[in-house]
């Protein structure tokens, strides 16, 4: 049945697929699901030649009070759900060294991009975002999140650019704009901020009929083309950007961003 559904959704052999998945939601769809099942019948459809990846950030940043345990690429657990937490430690995975936000890999996207990736701008240039926006057949799934889970509209953000784009929106709140692993600091250039408001970019997709949801008993999930991503994206988070802040008042690192750049 789960096959049949991500069927349904138009995943096929030979694409190359960045998966966000809620498995708590899964399992009340489909309650005999492992995360092995998922897993395995991701791999299953889109085939070797295709690509299944999956973040697996743990936010090992230093800080200027208190100290996350540094990033080990082979046992720091994912902080990115039971799926993405599984996925990576597969023998058959390779996974990426960025200390804040590495990505699990499978398939062809592990030929091309090995576990020394670690770039300055974790989810713009030099990315697996970054490769992902170049592939032909490359696909965002969605399985039982919206948008706030999407890692694709942070390389949106350095696309555009956002007027914050190299503005790291945690300092206030102590968190530097370093990584930390077991072999050193890395500085980064761009640091990821709040997501929570790509849901206004998801609504404008919505209106504009460029992503259709599918849903069985409960689990709501769809397959979006990466190059709908890109073409409507670029002209919303360049034109829109102030749309991907949460409400005054409502998040600090949103809140930090307006006060820096005066925004209403």
């Amino acid at each position: 049945m789960f096959e049949k559904f991500l069927d349904k959704l138009g995943l096929q052999v030979r694409q190359h697929i960045i998966t966000h998945a809620s498995m708590r939601r899964i399992r009340q769809a489909f309650p005999a699901l492992a995360v092995a099942d998922v897993i395995d019948t991701l791999e299953r459809l889109v085939g070797n030649q295709g690509s299944l990846i999956i973040p697996t950030f743990t936010y090992c940043f230093k800080r200027l009070a208190g100290q996350n345990a540094p990033f080990e690429r082979l046992t720091t657990p994912a902080r990115t759900g039971a799926v993405a937490d599984v996925f990576w430690r597969r023998s058959e995975v390779t996974r990426t060294s960025s200390p804040t936000h590495s990505f699990g890999l499978w398939g062809r996207v592990a030929q091309e991009i090995g576990a020394t990736n670690s770039p300055k701008s974790p989810l713009g240039e030099g990315s697996v975002l970054a490769w992902l926006a170049q592939i032909p057949a490359a696909q965002v799934l969605l399985l039982g999140t919206d948008f706030t889970a999407l890692s694709f509209g942070h390389y949106l953000e350095v696309l555009a650019p956002v007027p914050w784009v190299d503005f790291s929106p945690w300092e206030a709140t102590g968190i530097l704009s370093i990584g930390v692993a077991v072999d050193g600091e890395q500085v980064l250039q761009q640091v990821p901020g709040c997501s929570r408001a790509f849901v206004n970019f998801e609504e404008e997709l919505r209106r504009r009929r460029q992503i259709e949801y599918h849903e069985h008993q409960g689990l709501t999930a769809a397959l979006i083309p990466v190059e709908i991503l890109l073409k409507h994206g670029r002209e919303f988070f360049r034109d829109r950007a102030t749309e991907l802040l949460c409400p005054a008042g409502t998040c600090p690192p949103c809140d930090v961003r307006r006060q820096h750049f005066q925004i209403v």
